[in-house]
């Protein structure tokens, strides 16, 4: 019984080695050679050879055309340039303020104010933030920018924002 398991135990292990007995390459197909329909008995007879390193094809990467591999799909839909824009494209409408409102006789002119205390002022039709807001509209008591932006789908959606000329803390109450 020892003796049976002995020879079994051999033969598993002589049949695992590290390299295989025979070893089966296929060499590489040209386009000339796959264009021309060579019979099947040539075929047959170089399917048995081995190929040497120099008829071995390396593959060289071309990049042209195709995206970064390492740049994110989700965080990098947008390059930011900040060469060329104006300080108040360069903030965020969460950082502007809005300190006053003036009627010129033909429209309303509105005092923008950046965080680093900085006054801009703005008409309709000017950019504001880094997102490619527009100022559609500027009323007594607010300014109205909208920005397009795609979303998650690929849909065009456009984002409206009212910078009002008092944030609603410091409203007052005119019934008092």
């Amino acid at each position: 019984m020892k003796t049976l398991i002995i020879v079994v135990i051999l033969f598993v292990l002589s049949g695992c080695s590290e390299q295989p007995v025979n070893p089966v390459q296929q060499p590489p197909v040209s386009k000339a050679s796959a264009g021309a329909g060579q019979d099947k008995d040539s075929a047959a007879s170089t399917a048995g050879t081995e190929m040497t390193a120099d008829a071995r094809l390396e593959y060289t990467y071309m990049p042209a055309g195709r995206r970064d591999p390492f740049k994110s799909l989700i965080l990098g839909l947008k390059e930011k340039k900040v060469a060329g824009l104006t300080p108040l494209q360069l903030r965020g409408l969460s950082e502007l303020k809005v300190i006053g409102i003036m009627w010129d006789g033909k429209a309303y002119t509105a005092m923008i104010e950046t965080p680093d205390g900085k006054g801009y002022l703005i008409k309709e039709g000017v950019l504001v933030g880094p997102e490619g807001g527009v100022v559609t509209r500027i009323s007594a008591d607010a300014v109205t920018i909208e920005e397009k932006f795609s979303d998650i789908y690929g849909r065009k959606q456009t984002k409206k924002t009212v910078l009002g000329l008092r944030p609603k803390e410091e409203a007052v109450d005119e019934d008092i």
